[in-house]
């Protein structure tokens, strides 16, 4: 049981980091694209439906040139951060199912090891034989 029963959890979790991810960039990316005259549905459907990080850098390449706007500044650092954050969860659960994918399911056989021989030179009489 164990860790392997937290994973679904741990997706879930990640999935919707992602979405809030998408969700803060894509509203700062529309705000600002509109600021700069840009075309802004273009844009905020591209970081819908494209990975976030490579259309905010594709975006910050090749936006026009201007002025920065500082009320909309928390949202690309919040997109970003919970972007990262999501990204390194993603790449601790694809470590996460490598690990038990090569550790048989982190499952192992205690008695691998053991002599199974019961052929010790006594003798068992199962028919007498008392529990303890």
């Amino acid at each position: 049981m164990g860790m392997i029963t937290f994973l679904p959890i741990f997706f879930i979790f990640a999935i919707f980091l992602g979405l809030a991810a998408k969700v803060l960039l894509a509203i700062w990316i529309y705000k600002d694209a509109e600021q700069r005259g840009m075309n802004a549905i273009l844009w905020c459907l591209l970081m819908v439906f494209i990975n976030v990080i490579i259309i905010l850098v594709i975006y910050l390449i090749v936006r026009n040139k201007g002025e920065v706007m500082k009320q909309n500044l928390g949202l690309l650092i919040s997109g970003i951060g919970i972007a990262v954050l999501n990204t390194l969860m993603a790449i601790m659960a694809f470590i996460f199912i490598i690990f038990f994918a090569v550790n048989d399911g982190g499952m192992h056989n205690m008695m691998d090891g053991y002599n199974y021989d019961y052929d010790d030179g006594y003798e068992y009489d199962m028919d007498n034989f008392e529990d303890f």
